[in-house]
């Protein structure tokens, strides 16, 4: 009876074990989730006087944020080796690249102001004028994080919508998104 107890007993540890693994592993798993960055775009505005002007809603109105996207790390660890390709249309094609930027690093809580070209205020102002709320701007963001050592890739698709206001000013929001990620 002795030996039927104490093989209860060791069988009861080994499962306890087992979930004790397995509760650490999760733990494991949502600690390293927690270091993932994720890239986004601060909300911006656009209004149409003589010339369209960007505002970033989190900024002070200064001149080089009236001209810049606003990127933003939103998660928990440190993008590194970022590759940003403006382009229009879905192809990708080196002849429809507005322009190409490469960040080093972008720790987490922290933000790269990223200046926009005039063809892309051309587009934007094409798409405001044919009343249109869909670009043809795509945004491709390819970066590395800290934990994970493969290339993480996000496509952005730009749109215009217009903004609801009581003044007599045209606003616009221009929004992103995701596209084939």
């Amino acid at each position: 009876m002795l030996n039927i107890l104490q093989a209860i007993g060791s069988i009861g540890t080994f499962i306890m074990a087992i979930l004790y693994l397995v509760s650490v592993m999760v733990q494991i798993r949502q600690i390293k989730i927690s270091f993932i960055p994720f890239l986004a775009f601060d909300q911006i505005i656009i209004e149409q006087t003589d010339r369209l002007k960007l505002k970033n809603i989190t900024e002070s109105d200064t001149d080089y944020v009236n001209t810049a996207f606003k990127l933003q790390n939103l998660g928990g660890g440190t993008a590194k080796n970022i590759d940003i390709k403006v382009y229009l249309d879905e192809d990708e094609d080196e002849n429809k690249v507005l322009q190409e930027k490469h960040i080093n690093i972008l720790p987490s809580n922290k933000f790269y102001l990223m200046p926009i070209n005039k063809k892309a205020f051309e587009e934007f102002e094409d798409t405001i004028k044919n009343n249109g709320y869909t670009t043809n701007m795509y945004i491709n963001i390819k970066y590395f994080s800290q934990i994970s050592k493969k290339q993480n890739s996000i496509t952005y698709r730009v749109n215009i919508e217009e903004f609801v206001n009581l003044d007599d000013k045209d606003l616009y929001e221009m929004t992103f998104d995701t596209f084939n990620s």
